[in-house]
């Protein structure tokens, strides 16, 4: 009961918000755009094993004819399967966190296939039938070979090598650096020794010299990568929050949603969390090139894909009859239903991949034609926001389709993202800094090598042939070369 000086003021609004929700199939087709033509063809026989529903088509009359079919009879049911294909984004991540779960804990980590007895240690049998020779030895020597390409003082030396040799398997920092720093007797300190893992955290490939996951994950993520910044944050601040699963924490403190929460643990889900490993056993990589350009019998280039490396997907007719007809149970029914909506959300996924990677690719080839026609010299300056406000898309989607995809050109397989760098000031315009590395590279490879060059020296060269290039960015790109000093070129 109020009182005779008491009011009760009781009021109803409403806010009109416009947030972004991802859904599960954006998701889906954002991992899937980011997926190299290999790893998609890896994912599409998986899914052919795992999704009944699935087969491989063809492109026979009667398969067309089948397609539209299927089409319509997916359409009838479609509004079914909605509510059903609507599951909670939470319920659907739960291969990210059995990923973190398997490959991380706060005090150890155990890579993956590693089997582990009942007190922690891993399995001694599993262990010799893995036949693991000397892994640290390879990837020393591996690092180490990166480090004489670059001008390094002798009194350096012994303080890196110890750090190499401190790396375990997985490509991790095994000691501390105190300890590392205090088994010299005082020969270095504490900042020569960070300065040092700074350098080898920088050698390829990319992730060792971390001193715990989060760090060698965040040492994967290029500056260049859109999601950067959060990732960063996220892995620098909410690491333990990660591991804990206390995603509604983290959204709160990050100011995000809980999908978007989601996405970058499903980001992070794509790193290696053990690149060492990658020495540990040598194998050869074999690239598969996504896109293909080539000259037409006008010489004009042509772009496509290589579609034949990802087969083509259809819904088994024997699924869509049952459905049609409701022939079964309930329970089976049901089963049909979802895994053809997931079928569907699949295949909608790959056509969609499909033509964002032909369209990106197309782009680039039209902005890059002296390439094609002469190499690295005439690489063009060219931003991914470039190509981003040409199709009228994010600058992270760009990202995400040329991200581990290779491009068959006439100079040769080259990186997709390769193909996007700065530029430098010239007399004409500007030039790309591939081109400008390629100049320095051919400066040097005339030079007298009696009276090498300096980096000032092939600075006014650079000058004199219209490209404005500091002594400073000149000693940048000779190292990024692998080329020593004139100190070290010159022959006596």
């Amino acid at each position: 009961m109020s009182g005779p000086g008491m009011s009760l003021d009781m009021r109803v609004s409403q806010r009109l918000e416009q947030r972004q929700v991802l859904s599960l199939q954006t998701i889906q087709s954002l991992n899937i755009l980011q997926m190299s033509t290999a790893d998609l063809n890896e994912l599409v026989r998986d899914e052919l094993l795992e999704n009944p529903t699935l087969e491989v088509g063809n492109d026979t009359p009667e398969e067309l004819t089948r397609v539209e079919q299927e089409e319509r009879i997916h359409e009838e049911i479609r509004e079914e399967t909605t509510q059903e294909a609507k599951t909670e984004v939470g319920e659907t991540y739960e291969e990210v966190y059995e990923f973190l779960q398997r490959n991380t804990d706060i005090d150890e980590y155990v890579p993956r296939g590693t089997k582990v007895a009942q007190d922690g240690e891993p399995d001694a049998k599993q262990e010799a039938f893995n036949q693991v020779a000397a892994p640290g030895e390879q990837l020393a020597d591996h690092l180490l070979e990166q480090l004489r390409m670059r001008e390094i003082d002798e009194l350096d030396w012994p303080l890196l090598e110890a750090i190499i040799y401190s790396l375990d398997n997985r490509g991790y920092l095994e000691y501390p650096l105190p300890d590392i720093v205090k088994s010299f007797d005082g020969r270095y300190t504490l900042e020569e020794a960070e300065w040092a893992l700074a350098l080898v955290q920088s050698l390829e490939p990319k992730g060792v010299g971390a001193r715990d996951l989060a760090e060698c994950l965040l040492l994967q993520i290029g500056q260049d990568d859109p999601d950067y910044p959060l990732l960063q944050k996220l892995l620098s601040n909410h690491w333990e929050d990660v591991l804990k699963n206390r995603l509604p924490k983290i959204a709160k403190e990050m100011s995000l949603s809980l999908d978007e929460v989601k996405l970058l643990i499903d980001l992070l889900g794509t790193l290696n969390p053990h690149p060492g490993a990658l020495y540990s056993e040598v194998a050869t990589q074999v690239v598969v090139p996504d896109v293909i350009v080539e000259e037409d019998e006008n010489n004009e280039l042509r772009v496509r894909l290589t579609r034949e490396n990802v087969p083509r997907l259809a819904i088994s007719p024997s699924y869509l009859k049952m459905l049609q007809g409701r022939k079964g149970d309930k329970e089976t029914l049901n089963f049909v239903k979802g895994k053809l909506n997931a079928a569907r959300q699949l295949m909608d996924a790959i056509d969609q991949r499909q033509s964002t990677l032909e369209r990106v690719a197309k782009a680039i080839v039209a902005r890059q034609q002296e390439f094609m026609n002469e190499g690295v010299t005439g690489l063009k300056p060219m931003k991914m926001q470039d190509i981003a406000d040409e199709l009228g898309i994010h600058h992270s989607t760009v990202w995400r389709a040329v991200y581990g995809k290779y491009m068959q050109t006439p100079q040769g397989v080259v990186a997709m993202n390769k193909l996007f760098t700065g530029g430098l000031p010239k007399d004409d315009g500007e030039t790309s800094r591939e081109a400008v590395k390629e100049k320095v590279k051919e400066i040097i490879g005339n030079e007298n090598k009696k009276k090498p060059l300096s980096d000032m020296a092939v600075a006014k060269k650079l000058d004199e042939a219209g490209i404005k290039a500091s002594r400073r960015v000149v000693t940048k790109y000779r190292e990024e070369l692998g080329i020593p000093d004139s100190r070290v070129r010159r022959e006596h």
